[in-house]
């Protein structure tokens, strides 16, 4: 696996690749579910155990089947789950109910879902935007979101037939909003000592034109396995322009001194530079963009980008800071890709997203100078986000290599010894936050310069 290392105010930032088990995500604690479900509503359709909807279960779900047949009308049918109490609408906080569904539910693919809120008396509440939307989570399901304008007693999930002939269907499981919710795209409250993982993706796209497109499997990005991955795809038929994206959702705002590390590779057979330019990264906080980096000025090696051209996973580091080295705080990230600069339809084997993650940057770990005559000194190093509230411990690793080598110290220390001959010596350091599942900081390199002991003053034997 090959690395790339970005440039960003004269600073270069190095990885290490660290595999972690897959996790499974889960809702909040404070997660208020829907807990009940008149009769189903049909009109053609049918809805099998509407009962395992009003729950909290990820294995028992209510099944909805609306079909055509060829000289058939059109048929529907709609699960309503009720919360036990109204949830108040708040305009500075309005709370977003999602839906878990089967990632795979045929009415999801086809557009064939319809949801709608109402109130305690049964009257329609309005949404804001427009309908519902999609957010794929690391476990493989899929979450879909609307944000009602009022107080709400209650959702509604209504299955399409086909215009033509056939059948959609979905499985849904449960409906919930997060109470301390900061956003209206994350359920999830924000807690500063989390490892950096998106809790949930979406897909997007803009000025498509004469072809297909798709990411699939979305979820693979967030799943914590790079043997996984999401894929920008398309029919194969020539794309002339257009753009892809794909947005990642953290656990809310960052950690001053967050950067952002991706891992990306490519199945097809893209120019290099073409492949570069072609991929822009964006910083969101809300709907607020504050960076944005084009992966070809992100290189410090154009041999690394050429090793995606050659089909090689390569990781690099998206820092969003502002000139002066300041952090923009940020709560997602897009990944856009302008398929025009591309030169050549994108295909079947396209862009694959691996991993992404948010991880600390930063280590306060100053340069020093040791003197020939002592032959030993210690090295130290304190995580810049150490003094956050909340944010818990810091791990270190001290290594001699810039990427991969031997670990030569689990401490915030490293002595050194044998350091008789001038010169200088390079060592790197790492910090990783102390939770479960965490992922290491870039390296950050010290210099030691051994020099020769200062001569010392002839004695003077008269006085």
């Amino acid at each position: 696996m090959k690395h790339l290392y970005p440039k960003s105010a004269g600073r270069l930032v190095l990885l290490v690749l660290i595999l972690y088990a897959q996790f499974a995500v889960a809702q909040p604690g404070d997660a208020v579910y829907a807990t009940e479900t008149p009769v189903p509503g049909t009109d053609g359709g049918s809805v099998t155990n509407p009962g395992n909807a009003a729950n909290s279960s990820k294995t028992s779900a209510a099944e909805l089947v609306a079909s055509k047949a060829v000289l058939g009308g059109a048929t529907s049918c709609s699960l309503q789950l009720i919360f036990t109490n109204s949830v108040t609408y708040e305009s500075a906080n309005p709370k977003t109910v999602y839906f878990r569904i089967n990632p795979n539910s045929s009415a999801l693919a086809n557009g064939a879902i319809t949801i709608t809120a109402q109130n305690s008396s049964g009257g329609s509440v309005s949404l804001t935007g427009s309908g519902y939307k999609t957010y794929y989570a690391p476990d493989g399901y899929a979450l879909i979101g609307i944000t009602p304008s009022a107080t709400f007693k209650s959702v509604k999930l209504t299955v399409a037939s086909p215009v033509l002939a056939g059948t959609n269907s979905a499985s849904v499981y449960y409906a919930f909003y997060g109470a301390g919710a900061s956003n209206s795209s994350n359920p999830y409250p924000f807690n500063a000592a989390d490892c950096g993982r998106p809790n949930g993706t979406s897909i997007g796209y803009s000025d498509i034109i004469l072809t297909a497109f798709g990411v699939t499997n979305p979820g693979g990005a967030i799943d914590e396995d790079l043997a996984t991955k999401s894929s920008f795809v398309s029919n194969g038929l020539p794309l002339l322009g257009g753009h892809i994206k794909q947005t990642f959702y953290f656990n809310g705002n960052s950690n001053p001194d967050d950067i952002v590390r991706v891992t990306l590779s490519q199945g097809g057979s893209f120019l290099d530079v073409k492949l570069g330019s072609s991929i822009t990264l964006r910083a969101y906080r809300g709907e607020s963009e504050v960076g944005t980096v084009k992966l070809l000025e992100s290189i410090v090696e154009a041999s690394l980008l050429t090793s995606l051209a050659n089909r090689e996973n390569i990781t690099f580091y998206f820092i969003p800071k502002n000139a002066d080295g300041s952090s923009f705080i940020f709560d997602r990230i897009e990944l856009d890709l302008n398929i025009a600069l591309l030169g050549l339809g994108l295909g079947a084997n396209g862009i694959n997203v691996h991993d992404v993650r948010r991880v600390p940057d930063g280590i306060s770990a100053p340069d020093a100078v040791a003197c020939t005559n002592l032959g030993g000194i210690t090295l130290s190093a304190t995580a810049l986000q150490a003094s956050i509230g909340g944010i818990g411990n810091f791990l270190y690793s001290w290594y001699s290599e810039a990427s991969g080598g031997t670990l030569l110290s689990s401490n915030q220390t490293l002595p050194i010894t044998g350091l008789t001959t001038t010169g200088q010596k390079t060592y790197y350091v790492q910090t990783t936050k102390a939770g479960e599942g965490c992922t290491a900081s870039p390296r950050k390199k010290v210099t030691v310069t051994v020099q020769s002991a200062p001569a010392s003053p002839s004695a003077a034997l008269n006085p």
